[in-house]
């Protein structure tokens, strides 16, 4: 009875967590929704911590009463406790972030979103910093100001061919892959996008930079094609370029 209990729980412990590793792959084939694929980690939540507690209570319990079950429990354990860590965080920065998909350092005139405008996604190209953010009673640009005070322009010490190859450089430490380089007057704007490596999730991340008395300033934009909230990818986003590029500037 109790070796049948094990394989029950080893075999529940297994599904959910393949059943949330296939979430990402299956979203990026177009099988469903990526609103279905998050759906199914979400509801994933609570199950996946209960069966990853049996299982390890299961394994403890092999170690004294079924021995030769041991590796097999300790092996459901391990994966169902690291794919529910997936669910866990997925909820925990979902409560620590607003419900926005848009990050930029200038909210008067946010760098334009112009390769990637006309490619598939769900979110418009046009910053609507100004529309009521979701699950708020302030802004989209007010919730960003209150959860990421920190970002704002750049200005740096550098010319403005060295602050472009810089910024080339990080874009491509950064995975991300360059759309368009454009000039306008003595504006020059980087597009670059960056794709997650599981779900697929593309987001479109642009670098304006521009002269500014005698220094050089810089904006950036960085926004998800899909979604509403971003779970504070593309602030975080920001945030590193901003610091690999200070790091050059000192």
């Amino acid at each position: 009875m109790l070796n049948a209990t094990m394989l029950v729980v080893a075999s529940i412990a297994v599904g959910i967590a393949a059943s949330i590793a296939i979430v990402g792959p299956v979203t990026q084939l177009n099988a469903w929704e990526y609103g279905t694929g998050i759906a199914i980690i979400r509801n994933l939540y609570i199950p996946s911590i209960v069966v990853a507690a049996l299982t390890i209570l299961a394994f403890f319990v092999s170690l004294f009463a079924a021995r030769h079950r041991s590796v097999v429990m300790f092996l459901a354990a391990t994966a169902v406790t690291g794919a529910a860590v997936v669910p866990y965080m997925f909820e925990q920065r979902l409560a620590a972030n607003p419900f926005i998909h848009d990050i930029t350092t200038d909210f008067n005139s946010p760098p334009q979103i112009k390769a990637a405008a006309d490619l598939p996604r769900k979110n418009p190209a046009t910053y609507v910093g100004a529309e009521k953010a979701p699950k708020r009673d302030i802004t989209i640009a007010e919730a960003q100001k209150a959860a990421f005070p920190d970002i704002q322009p750049v200005t740096v010490g550098m010319p403005m061919g060295e602050v472009a190859q810089a910024a080339r450089k990080i874009i491509e430490e950064m995975n991300m892959d360059v759309l368009a380089e454009t000039e306008d007057g003595k504006i020059l704007t980087i597009e670059a996008a960056y794709t997650s490596l599981w779900f697929g999730f593309v987001d479109d991340f642009v670098v304006r930079i521009q002269p500014s008395s005698d220094k050089t300033r810089i904006d950036i934009r960085s926004k998800s094609r899909v979604g509403v909230s971003d779970l504070g990818a593309n602030a975080q986003r920001v945030r590193t370029f901003v610091s690999k590029l200070q790091d050059v500037a000192r």
